[in-house]
């Protein structure tokens, strides 16, 4: 992939898919830098990765960033925060707004400060879910933020060009966002997931950040979403 001596900032790369995508990118021969919400998150990076505080739901973090970073080939947003789960009639107005609060301004944020930076053959991608298009029953609120964000990033794509933006968007796929379940619990929901996909199971960070490499590396691909869910899309 054309990636070698790019520079590329990614967004909460110091876990789950964005550190996949980190470790991936810098193999590839990138210039890394994965941001994280504190120190310690960053110091547990590989070595070769640069790492840069930042806490996305903080105007002034996100500033700091932007003024302290030198030109970047290709942006990636893998952070997420709060996520309002739960039925529609369940979840109640404050959740929602924390979760637009924390993913679609976070991502909002960090695009308005840092697309200046941006080199004119560069690159956006958001990872967003696929919930947003899949109707998942209990995803509404997840449904909400990640397709606010898809449709922004094809008015972006315009509107930016020619530099690029895209999203892909992941399926179950088995990160730190599950630690909190018992282990029995994970795996159950986990093989119950993974019975109802076409491709027959759940995914991992390698899956996604395979994809987001090559959002960044094709430069005939904009405004375009990349469903990597195991076909969680397709009618059921």
């Amino acid at each position: 992939m054309a990636l070698a001596g790019t520079n590329i900032l990614i967004v909460g790369g110091t876990k789950g898919i964005g550190r996949a995508t980190a470790v991936a990118a810098r193999a590839a021969g990138a210039i890394v830098t994965a941001t994280g919400r504190s120190a310690e998150s960053l110091a547990e990076l590989p070595e070769g990765i640069a790492g840069a505080v930042l806490d996305f739901t903080d105007p002034a973090s996100v500033s700091a960033l932007a003024e302290t970073s030198g030109a970047v080939d290709h942006l990636v947003l893998s952070a997420s925060d709060a996520a309002a789960w739960g039925a529609f009639a369940e979840v109640g107005e404050d959740a929602l707004r924390a979760a637009f609060d924390a993913k679609y301004w976070g991502y909002w944020r960090v695009i308005h400060a840092m697309a200046p930076k941006l080199s004119p053959q560069g690159s956006i991608t958001l990872v967003t879910g696929a919930a947003a298009r899949a109707a998942l029953a209990g995803t509404s609120g997840l449904a909400a933020v990640n397709g606010a964000l898809e449709a922004m990033a094809k008015v972006l794509a315009v509107e930016l060009a020619p530099r690029r933006v895209n999203t892909v968007s992941p399926g179950t796929t088995a990160t730190e966002a599950y630690a909190g379940l018992p282990n029995d619990a994970r795996t159950s929901m986990f093989a119950a997931t993974a019975a109802k996909l076409p491709a027959g199971r759940i995914g991992t960070p390698d899956d996604i950040s395979q994809a987001i490499l090559m959002t960044a590396a094709n430069s005939f691909i904009t405004g375009a979403t990349l469903d990597v869910d195991g076909g969680a899309h397709l009618a059921r």
